[in-house]
């Protein structure tokens, strides 16, 4: 089952750029913490979103291996893309030496929230299949 596809993919993206932008200003808003970078780090975040999003829609071509193994794939993966833009980014300017970690940190969260929210959905669209289903064969 295919939750994110072409028709919607750009919509998701949307939503979780918005949502992750608006968590971001609360706890800047409630730490009195002014972003000198904040235009950097806003396109940053549309970054994440795309990535995020982009990787979990291909759970639907490795459904054929085990969830667990799967989830740890696609954050592996996430967070591997993340640490060698920083690590490209990092030949051609200077960055803080916690890079590494802050990006771990702002990586970890969206992806958690986000891979929470899809595989949610994922498995109440299995579960409402397999009630059809078992209405079907009832008949």
């Amino acid at each position: 089952m295919k939750l994110i596809n072409r028709k919607n993919f750009v919509s998701i993206v949307c939503i979780f750029f918005t949502l992750i932008t608006c968590g971001k200003l609360l706890l800047e808003k409630a730490y009195n913490f002014t972003d000198k970078y904040y235009t950097d780090n806003i396109f940053t975040i549309l970054g994440f979103s795309i990535l995020i999003t982009l990787i979990l829609s291909l759970h639907f071509y490795l459904q054929r291996f085990p969830f667990l193994l799967v989830l740890i794939g696609q954050y592996a993966l996430t967070v591997g893309i993340m640490f060698l833009a920083i690590f490209i980014h990092g030949l051609f300017s200077e960055h803080a030496p916690t890079a590494y970690w802050d990006m771990f940190i702002s990586i970890t969260i969206p992806f958690l929230a986000g891979a929470l929210v899809y595989y949610i959905c994922f498995f109440m669209q299995i579960r409402k299949a397999n009630r059809i289903l078992a209405e079907l064969d009832s008949q």
